[in-house]
């Protein structure tokens, strides 16, 4: 019971528990002992929250980064430097030379940089960032990027996360030097903001494999995505006028939020229309789809301007269909014809319609296996004649799946609702399952 099995552990082993706490965890282990004194200068990660800090105490934390940054620069990499600090304490810390160090003298991995509670974007970030031999990750947010005057060279950086960050003057080409200085760049996350003064967002890559972009409000502008390499892309922006999508051949995954910068009343709708034809036309080689509810309400419609797209490689698809969109769902589905695996979120609209489900589409005589129906409400009429409609017409259905948003039910409720299922089941082979 006397003995002390922690110390009893390997020094590479306890530095790596300690590279698992905030700084100033690691810092407070130093009085523990002498063989402790020193073990938290040779953690891999340096973890920073100045909300970890009480105001009295800030500069001799700051004291303490210091001796850490310039203890013996022969030994192993620095990983990882993460910073969140509140906008009001930033002059309290010198963190440009504090990632000057790390970056170009630590040679540090990682970089992810958080400014709290923002109210002004601030730049801070040392020009050596954007000339890093070592950094394999880059995150920034709610940050001000400066004005890149040279070329970036990032030739490590597999991903670059960017959260509301301004670019300042002569913002797209700023964003597009951050993107072709990376030649081995393969996740990108872009989170935009309205004031990042970025026209139109260039997204140009040889070896990116993963995008995410997020433009939920703002003042419009374009995106231009062209990445031949690219096998999952979540395009969640509400607010761009113009979008250009090519060379997406390699597009295994898609997830899309956007309502295309439509207003209802907009008198501009050819314009709208060709928008989003190209945008589909452009992702048509995807083979996994999630569609939003906004979404397909633009689809819905623009369905009389803009033929669906055929996703001929299409065979899974996940979508939110409301009761005043099963009237497109035929139609869309019969743009899937080797569509395998269908789900589908439903859910009522506040406007009830007549839904006359008729048109049989290709893939539920041919290709369509499993279907999923989620957030059923029990007795409602339209989403009976929903899952009759695949029943019926489904003819290689393996499995149909419904659950209820009263989950779980009482037996007798799941047998009134099996009643309730009229269709004879066009597949022999098809199990239903209730839930």
């Amino acid at each position: 019971m006397s003995s002390d099995r922690l110390s009893d552990l390997p020094d590479p082993l306890l530095t790596q528990i300690l590279s698992h706490l905030p700084i100033i965890d690691s810092v407070k282990t130093s009085v523990l002992s002498k063989r402790w004194d020193s073990l938290w200068l040779t953690v891999s990660t340096l973890d920073l929250n100045d909300r970890d800090i009480a105001p009295p105490y800030k500069k001799l934390f700051a004291t303490f980064i210091d001796s850490f940054l310039d203890h013996n620069f022969e030994s192993p990499l620095l990983q990882s430097l993460k910073i969140k600090y509140d906008e009001c304490n930033v002059n309290l810390f010198p963190i440009s030379e504090w990632i000057a160090t790390a970056v170009h003298l630590r040679g540090i991995h990682h970089l992810d940089v958080e400014i709290q509670n923002p109210m002004h974007v601030v730049d801070f970030t040392p020009a050596s960032v954007y000339k890093s031999k070592t950094l394999v990750s880059l995150k920034l947010s709610h940050v001000r990027v400066r004005n890149l005057m040279e070329e970036v060279s990032l030739p490590c950086l597999r991903l670059m996360s960017l959260e509301n960050v301004c670019y300042g003057k002569d913002s797209d080409l700023c964003v597009e030097k951050l993107i072709s200085g990376c030649p081995v760049l393969e996740d990108l996350e872009l989170v935009r903001k309205c004031d990042d003064m970025v026209k139109t967002l260039r997204v140009r890559s040889q070896s990116l494999k993963m995008f995410r972009l997020e433009f939920r409000s703002g003042m419009g502008g374009g995106v231009e995505i062209d990445a031949p390499g690219l096998e999952y892309m979540s395009f969640k922006d509400c607010q761009s006028d113009r979008i250009v999508v090519k060379n997406l051949n390699s597009l295994v995954k898609i997830d899309v939020d956007s309502g295309f910068n439509v207003k209802f009343g907009d008198s501009e709708d050819l314009i709208k229309s060709d928008t989003i034809s190209c945008f589909f036309t452009g992702v048509s080689s995807v083979r996994q789809m999630i569609i939003s509810q906004p979404t397909l309400e633009i689809l819905y419609r623009y369905s009389e301007l803009v033929p669906v797209a055929e996703f001929q490689r299409l065979y899974h698809l996940q979508a939110a269909f409301s009761t005043s969109l099963l009237q497109l769902l035929p139609a869309f589905l019969d743009s899937c014809p080797n569509l395998k695996n269908l789900v589908l979120d439903f859910s009522v609209s506040a406007e009830s319609e007549q839904i006359n489900l008729t048109n049989v589409p290709r893939c539920l005589t041919s290709t369509l296996e499993c279907v999923e129906i989620n957030k059923l409400i029990m007795r409602e009429e339209t989403g009976i004649k929903l899952v009759n409609y695949f029943l019926e017409n489904a003819a290689v259905l393996k499995k149909l799946s419904v659950s209820f948003t009263d989950s779980p039910m009482a037996d007798e409720d799941l047998d009134t609702y099996k009643e309730l299922l009229t269709s004879t089941k066009r597949s022999r082979i098809c199990q239903v399952f209730i839930s």
